[in-house]
């Protein structure tokens, strides 16, 4: 019994070191990598460094309302009549976004609308968080080329610790407070206007594509199980 306590503490010393290394060294290189004008969308895309940093921002903050707004809305469809009254009352911003998904249908073209930001906003956020060509760490004259290969691919090059940030803070951080509160979450200035852009952009088309796929595969394991 000792040796396996001894060994869960071993393992969680090295769950919180290891954890802390990538959270300092994702911001570390996305943060001053990004300053230093090293970003993708700086570099190829001539976007001053004070529009990166905006941009990111921007982006980030949209994921988070996309990633946060689908938890608390699928949450809040749970209630019942009476605590969704509840919602009305102290939440009203929520309860009037709730009543803009009342069927199925409206849901299914909110979730359509939602992904096809998401997508957009990760396509954003990996050209700015991504450093292809980087040749010293940020601020400093250690050379990029004197780390091993697989960590100058992974982490500058695909932007892995861009993702790392995306995933903590745009799209966990989010997810958790929604879950925990989301009528608060859902009466954020701003979400109930991004769950109504992200109906009219499926209104406008781009994702239609995706319901005439899914209506012919659909059509057909439905003749299979019948037949």
């Amino acid at each position: 019994m000792l040796l396996l306590l001894e060994n869960l503490n071993v393992n969680k010393l090295f769950s919180i070191v290891f954890s802390l290394v990538l959270l300092l060294a994702a911001f570390y290189v996305v943060l001053f990598g990004i300053l230093a004008g090293q970003s993708s969308l700086t570099l190829m895309f001539g976007s001053p460094v004070w529009l990166t940093v905006l941009l990111l921002s921007f982006t980030l903050l949209l994921l988070a309302s996309l990633e946060g707004s689908q938890i608390a809305i699928v949450s809040l469809s749970d209630r019942s009549v009476e605590q969704l009254s509840e919602v009305k009352g102290k939440y009203p911003s929520a309860f009037s976004t709730l009543q803009l998904l009342g069927s199925k249908m409206r849901s299914q073209q909110y979730l359509a609308g939602r992904q096809f930001f998401v997508i957009v906003t990760v396509f954003v956020i990996a050209q700015i968080t991504s450093f292809p060509q980087l040749s010293y760490l940020p601020f400093s004259n250690v050379p990029v080329s004197d780390l091993p290969d697989w960590i100058n691919l992974i982490c500058f090059k695909l932007g892995f610790l861009g993702a790392l940030i995306v995933l903590w803070t745009a799209q966990l951080i989010p997810q958790y407070f929604a879950n925990r509160y989301p009528d608060l979450f859902l009466s954020f200035p701003g979400n109930s206007q991004i769950v109504r852009l992200c109906l009219l952009i499926e209104s406008i088309g781009p994702t239609k594509p995706a319901n005439w796929m899914s209506f012919v595969i659909l059509n057909a394991v439905k003749k299979h199980q019948q037949g």
